[in-house]
């Protein structure tokens, strides 16, 4: 059997141990759940998901460096009004 050693940070370790623990798993059995899950899935077995709003600050950044925008007006425009129909704004 192999060891997996990972480094997190010690607040996230105790919170995930809290967090194992009241659902009756230790750290390591969850480890190998998640580790299962992703190979029978091929896959992460969660959704994940970048900062929504990260081309529009990256885009607005471009704009105060004086920089060439990466889309135009109109793409930013509607790029944000699909994104707040998203969240139905």
């Amino acid at each position: 059997m192999a060891n997996l050693q990972v480094r997190v940070d010690d607040t996230l370790k105790a919170e995930a141990d809290r967090l194992f623990t009241s659902i009756g798993l230790d750290t390591s059995s969850a480890v190998r759940i998640f580790l299962k899950q992703s190979v029978l899935r091929g896959a992460i077995p969660f959704e994940l998901r970048g900062d929504p709003y990260l081309p529009y600050l990256q885009e607005a950044d471009a704009k105060a460096r004086g920089e060439e925008p990466s889309f135009s007006e109109k793409e930013f425009r509607d790029k944000a009004e699909t994104y707040l129909r998203g969240l139905h704004v």
